[in-house]
């Protein structure tokens, strides 16, 4: 593998010039405009080189996009990297990951955090697949995941030479694809290693061909079976959490059990949970089931040490004004008032913030804390704080 370069686009202005290793047309992709990115979790890009092989030993090799958030201050922060999942028919059209209500619960953590765009999606689609399993009655994950776990690996010992990252306290964090993938890179014992979680992992699945049934379920779990084996060979087993859902459209209840019970059993460490079912499908519980999945996270991480809370609870109410008093906003001027009139017709759960500079940011939902805060600190970093939530508000002034 080539030596890792680091180039980061920081917020001040300057852009990534390591586009060597790409298309011509996904140069113009790769430009990220800074004033996109939200500066009070310190939004940054930087590009990490990688080379992995496919599954027929061919060479592929691209400059990683990824994107980061660290918290304030100078640090030493503790690493955490969260790997995205996958889908074959629209892997190019894939943007920038970024896991924003996740990454802002772990800098709540006091994490760095680093999602990577790995190679075979979005702009680096073109220089081949190295994730892909091949065919369905056949199917070949092992090199398939070991080259997910590279390019992970290859990400961590990038942010690693950042003075202000934790190198010795490293966590992995995935879903789908990225969550096996995550376990791969857990069994190879990157420096630092902590812990590992893998939110619905797994791969060769298809909620429409295949409901809950991924191809080839049991080459699956003999590989768990191996990370497993891999895990136990250390002196201190790597410590790792592992949460699906009952209505999990890609990979059933069965196969997940089995999948858990087959690691544990090669003598890796495994916290196994079954969620209940949520919304449509409970694949997608890390990005949409926040609520759902943080107190559980925070509570693992806790357990390894990480006890700063990354949970966000509402304030108390206060008799400040009226919630419908529009006029009582702290704020003056038509957008402050025209976004409190929206967040009053907004369903509950909502969450309206705000702070002396004139920002305003309101959301309805899940996770409506943290992207009420995020929408109003995200152009200028200045905190905020909630003027209502719910049907109460919560605001004391300064």
């Amino acid at each position: 593998m080539r030596t890792t370069k680091v180039c980061i686009a920081l917020l001040a202005g300057l852009l990534c010039g390591l586009f060597s290793g790409l298309p011509s047309g996904a140069r113009a992709q790769a430009l990220i405009d800074p004033a996109t990115l939200n500066k009070d979790i310190r939004e940054a890009v930087l590009r990490v080189p990688v080379s992995v092989q496919d599954a027929y030993g061919r060479d592929i090799a691209g400059d990683l996009l990824v994107t980061t958030f660290k918290p304030n201050g100078p640090g030493p922060f503790p690493l955490l990297i969260i790997s995205h999942g996958r889908n074959s028919d629209k892997r190019s059209e894939y943007g920038r990951q970024r896991f924003e209500s996740a990454a802002r619960f772990f800098v709540r953590k006091g994490f760095a955090v680093a999602s990577p765009l790995r190679l075979g999606y979005g702009e680096l689609a073109q220089l081949g697949d190295p994730e892909s399993s091949q065919s369905c009655s056949k199917p070949i994950y092992a090199p398939a995941l070991n080259a997910a776990a590279q390019q992970i690996i290859a990400v961590a010992r990038a942010m690693a030479a950042q003075a202000d990252v934790d190198a010795s306290r490293l966590v992995l964090v995935g879903q789908s694809v990225g969550g096996i993938a995550t376990v791969a890179a857990a069994a190879e014992r990157p420096p630092g290693l902590v812990a590992a979680i893998n939110f619905a992992g797994g791969h060769g699945g298809s909620p429409t061909l295949r409901r809950g049934e991924p191809c080839q379920a049991e080459q699956l779990k003999r590989l768990f079976q191996r990370y497993g084996e891999f895990n136990a060979r250390a002196d201190l087993p790597t410590p790792t959490l592992w949460i699906y859902t009952e209505n999990d459209m890609y990979f059933a209840p069965h196969h997940s059990r089995d999948w858990a019970e087959a690691y544990r059993h090669g003598g890796g460490l495994v916290d196994y949970r079954l969620l209940p079912a949520i919304g449509d499908d409970g694949h997608r519980l890390f990005a949409a089931a926040n609520d759902v999945w943080q107190p559980l996270v925070d509570e693992f991480l806790a357990r390894q040490g990480f006890t700063q809370t990354g949970l966000m609870k509402a304030p108390p109410d206060t008799d400040f004004a009226p919630l419908n008093d529009v006029e009582a906003l702290p704020l003056r001027g038509w957008s402050a008032q025209e976004g409190y009139k929206k967040f009053l017709m907004a369903k509950k759960p909502r969450a309206f913030a705000l702070n002396t500079e004139g920002e305003f940011g309101y959301a309805s939902g899940e996770d409506v804390l943290s992207r009420a805060l995020g929408f109003c600190q995200k152009r200028k970093g200045k905190p905020c704080s909630f003027y209502a939530v719910d049907d109460k508000v919560v605001w004391r002034p300064q």
